[in-house]
């Protein structure tokens, strides 16, 4: 079944393997000159499949694209080193610099001071208790990146998130032959990928939170962050991604759900983020939500004019 599961991820989720490839291409070790002249190091934590833990066919499937956003993270910090050695860059204790992947040919750059970013758990007392979603005590509050890399360990959760689900949506396939039916192999898919893709209203949400409370607080800090553009770059271009993902997804489920009942193998009903089947000939019925609590709770605010002040980062005009 590892196997197996490594084979299907390279046939139906390319992008992804790709980035696994990329990742165990990096050296385990790496030294790169600092601008004081010193020696900067960095070693790998894990290796390329760590992360790749299961039983059955289908629950590797679903690690699998846990797998993939854990060595997003690996590769966001460890190709920054090398792309110094390549480039012949000296780097700066002083600065975050993280490598966003979204595709081979893409791969965002990003550095900026450290101690013009502030830890994302002082967004805590402006985050009403209604919107503190399921994600919120672990990368706000919590003790992440976030907190050391602000806004920047923000978009490395954003970024790892979206790698993962478009993991999990290319393999639809493969679930399908795991489970040997339509219909078993599709709700199982839903399952797996129904938090993850709720994760893109979550952490926009905490992106903008940060990016308003920066511009209110610390406007120079703010005016650095869109004058530099690297970051403003890499968070659009994966807001993009990622809102592109969901339509997909959302699109992947009602083409399937007519598949199914083309084939007569079920009857389906997709009310609001409800998916229910009934199978033929038998009065057994499953239902699954295809998105969790937090969409409906933070897509308003998202597209309120709450963030109108930071529209210039935003939108980039």
């Amino acid at each position: 079944n590892m196997q197996w599961a490594k084979e299907v991820t390279e046939r139906y989720a390319p992008n992804a393997w790709s980035l696994l490839m990329l990742y165990d291409a990096l050296p385990s070790y790496q030294e790169v000159e600092s601008v004081d002249e010193m020696v900067m190091t960095t070693r790998k934590t894990a290796s390329t499949f760590a992360y790749l833990d299961g039983n059955s066919a289908t629950e590797l499937l679903g690690e699998m694209a846990t797998n993939v956003h854990e060595i997003a993270h690996g590769y966001c910090s460890q190709y920054v080193f090398s792309h110094a050695r390549e480039k012949g860059l000296k780097m700066n204790w002083d600065d975050a610099s993280l490598a966003y992947y979204l595709s081979p040919s893409r791969i965002y750059m990003v550095t900026f001071p450290k101690a013009s970013l502030f830890p994302s758990a002082e967004l805590v007392p402006e985050i009403p208790r209604d919107l503190r979603t399921y994600r919120f005590d672990t990368y706000v509050n919590g003790r992440t990146s976030t907190q050391g890399e602000g806004v920047l360990g923000l978009l490395d959760e954003f970024h790892a998130y979206y790698l993962g689900s478009r993991c999990g949506y290319d393999l639809l396939d493969a679930y399908i032959l795991a489970e040997g039916s339509v219909a078993m192999g599709f709700l199982e898919w839903i399952r797996a990928l129904q938090s993850t893709m709720t994760a893109y209203w979550e952490f926009d949400f905490f992106i903008r939170e940060y990016l308003l409370h920066m511009s209110t607080r610390y406007p120079d800090d703010y005016a650095l962050l869109v004058s530099r553009g690297e970051f403003a770059d890499a968070y659009r271009g994966f807001r993009n991604a990622y809102s592109d993902l969901v339509s997909k997804y959302v699109a992947r489920i009602t083409e399937t759900a007519d598949r199914l009942e083309a084939s007569g193998e079920a009857e389906v009903t997709i009310e609001d983020v409800m998916v229910w089947i009934s199978y033929t000939g038998g009065s057994h019925k499953q239902g699954v939500t295809f998105f969790d609590d937090a969409k409906a709770i933070l897509e308003p605010v998202i597209n309120s004019s709450r963030y109108d002040h930071v529209e210039e980062l935003l939108s980039g005009r």
